[in-house]
């Protein structure tokens, strides 16, 4: 269930233009999914596919800020490893950053 709906807000924001005033939207949405549960989370990480990761990127910092796992960062970091050409290592250590 929680793929599901992670992966429908994903669908959704990958069809807006990044200039479209309605991505907040889809960001605010899924910071709350994945700020939910660190377990669920962690386990669609595991397995999202690049193209989710590219677009998950955007909100990898408030998710960092609401979780506040050093799981999630060392999952970003190996997704990082998986998927150099994403060029992930910024994001994540501006969310790293977000952690108190």
């Amino acid at each position: 269930m929680f793929n599901e709906k992670v992966r429908s807000v994903l669908g959704a924001r990958a069809l807006l233009d990044d200039n479209d005033p309605r991505i907040e939207q889809k960001w605010a949405e899924l910071i709350e999914l994945l700020s939910e549960d660190e377990t669920l989370t962690l386990d669609f990480l595991s397995q999202c596919t690049k193209t989710e990761l590219s677009f998950l990127s955007e909100v990898f910092e408030e998710v960092a800020y609401n979780l506040q796992s050093r799981k999630y960062i060392e999952l970003l970091y190996l997704l990082d490893e998986r998927y150099p050409d994403l060029e992930l290592t910024s994001h994540i250590q501006i969310a790293e950053s977000y952690m108190d």
